[in-house]
């Protein structure tokens, strides 16, 4: 007992000596512990520790998926879809100036623009946040691929869209864009699936993305691609609900007949009210302007034809869609007056239709009828031209390069359909008013069409209307008949109206309605429509076949 009794007073002398209290080690052996921890903490404030090691830096190398290869090379792969769906964009755009053979469609190509749009923001983004992957993108993305099928089948299923949109390239363009949509979700689940098998070895479990620590600059990451994917998701569902109006119109059937023209590379609407009976009295052939030709021979002509009382009482008649609008095709690029009036003749042959014709055209129709009089003198009886544009007017307005960025705009976001589902759900817009009437401005394929006329209007057009000036005969009877509405607010309209009155030494009539550009649409500017056709009609019905 001594011997003990001695060691604790020694322990206890010599614990003093050192400047210590006797402790129990129940009091003592904790802080001591505790002490050295936080030593050692700040000598290394990286290492992970038993307080620590559940949380994970994003940032630490220990869990970087890029040490796995097959995540370098999915990120290469990535960059390499990136980089090929951004040269398609641009031949795409290409195009549209000077058609490169097998990147075209029926109905022009900006939907499937719209769908490499899509798949070049996917792969961008994806790219963007390639080592930060979030279980919201990939949600996100999954319901992006159901709706692009929904395209894909809403493409396949109505014949018309399948016609216009199906052909070989958009086919292929919808599919990669439902490829690239899976390659950013495989990649995001690639990432994660690699980052979690990283922390698997490191701290004998694995984490969710959410638990794992990230910078504020890698959230900020997190959230614009998460955003930019978001927005992306929103333009997909709008294109699919324009698609689903689209196959909705596809019910209407055109009221005439389609020809495949310029060796079938696309095909026109062309349309007579009956068949030609052996006689030589003349056919009214409409040229539209502004609005379609089913409009102004709906508002006008189709009265005017059944009502006894009319001068052109039960008249034949025919009119087409020029490329582009209404029922036709869009034709390959440049399209200009002469390859159009090239391809209305190619079908007018497959009809065997020779006149003689009667050309009634509205606004810039004009230019269309004057170069297709001056390649069929023999055919042609006379013009009438209804506040028609003149050739320097259609080169300063229709081929102003502002108008033909704005149709190129419009032209663009069409397939997003916002003003196509503004007008049906509130204006009451029907298909035919989409197709052919006051909202065809809304499609991609009147668009393409008008931004085409603009492109070859300085150039290609301008010169077929000064030949055609020169070539037309000037015996060829016309009137002309235009708007007071247009005279008075339109700067050197009067001027313009007076020179095509001059072009010929044949003019029958030239009347000034009170009216809108529109001249049908108040009955003085029928009743001058219908008179200058007999007065025409009247002049050339003791002329032969073919001889002026």
């Amino acid at each position: 007992m001594g011997l003990f009794k001695n060691s604790s007073s020694q322990r206890e002398q010599s614990a003093a000596s050192e400047g210590d209290h006797p402790l129990q080690p129940s009091e003592t052996t904790p802080s001591a512990e505790e002490t050295q921890e936080q030593r050692s903490r700040k000598a290394k404030p990286d290492e992970t520790d038993e307080r620590t090691r559940l949380l994970i830096s994003a940032e630490d190398p220990a869990v970087d998926p890029y040490k796995k290869f097959w995540i370098r090379t999915m990120r290469r792969l990535s960059l390499l879809f990136l980089a090929f769906a951004t040269i398609l964009f641009f031949l795409l755009l290409i195009s549209m100036f000077f058609t490169i053979r097998g990147l075209e469609t029926h109905g022009g190509n900006f939907l499937i623009m719209m769908f490499v749009v899509v798949s070049i923001g996917n792969l961008a983004v994806s790219l963007f946040a390639f080592g930060l992957p979030s279980k919201t993108e990939r949600i996100v993305n999954w319901t992006m691929m159901g709706f692009l099928l929904i395209d894909f089948i809403f493409i396949l299923s109505a014949n018309k869209l399948r016609h216009f949109e199906g052909n070989v390239l958009g086919i292929l363009v919808v599919l990669w864009t439902i490829f690239t949509a899976g390659w950013v979700l495989a990649c995001n689940l690639a990432v994660e699936r690699s980052r979690q098998g990283l922390e698997e070895r490191i701290i004998g479990r694995r984490l969710s993305s959410s638990r794992a620590q990230r910078s504020c600059r890698q959230w900020c990451s997190v959230m614009w691609a998460l955003i930019v994917f978001i927005v992306l998701l929103v333009l997909v569902i709008l294109i699919t609900l324009s698609i689903a109006v689209d196959a909705y119109d596809s019910r209407i059937s055109p009221p005439g007949q389609y020809l495949d023209v310029q060796d079938g590379h696309y095909r026109v609407h062309v349309f007579c009210n009956r068949p030609q009976d052996g006689t030589r009295k003349s056919t009214i052939f409409l040229e539209a302007g502004s609005t379609s030709a089913e409009i102004l021979a709906q508002e006008w002509l189709e009265r005017d034809i059944n009502d006894e009382q009319s001068p052109i009482y039960n008249y034949r008649y025919c009119y087409w869609d020029r490329p582009g609008l209404a029922f036709s095709d869009n034709a390959p690029s440049p399209m200009s007056a002469g390859m159009a009036i090239d391809a209305l003749s190619d079908a007018l042959n497959q009809m065997q239709e020779r006149g003689p014709w009667i050309l009634v055209s509205h606004g810039h129709g004009a230019i269309y009828s004057r170069v297709f009089a001056a390649r069929h003198t023999g055919d042609v009886d006379g013009l009438v031209l209804v506040d028609a544009y003149h050739e320097d007017y259609f080169s300063s307005v229709v081929g102003s390069s502002a108008r033909g960025f704005g149709y190129w705009v419009r032209g663009f976001i069409s397939p997003i359909g916002i003003d196509k589902q503004i007008g049906w759900i509130f204006g009451g817009r029907t298909s035919k008013d989409r197709i052919y009437g006051r909202s065809q401005s809304t499609s991609g394929k009147y668009n393409l069409a008008r931004f085409q006329e603009q492109v070859a209007a300085r150039t290609f057009t301008k010169y077929e209307i000064i030949a055609a000036r020169e070539i037309l005969p000037k015996k060829t009877p016309m009137a002309v008949i235009s708007s007071q509405s247009m005279i008075q607010n339109t700067e050197g309209w009067a001027d313009y109206q007076r020179q095509l009155s001059e072009s010929t030494h044949a003019l029958t009539n030239w009347s000034i309605i009170e009216a809108p550009h529109e001249v049908w649409r108040v009955d003085e500017g029928r009743r001058a429509m219908a008179t200058a056709v007999e007065e025409i009609s009247v002049k050339s019905k003791w002329r032969t076949w073919g001889y002026f």
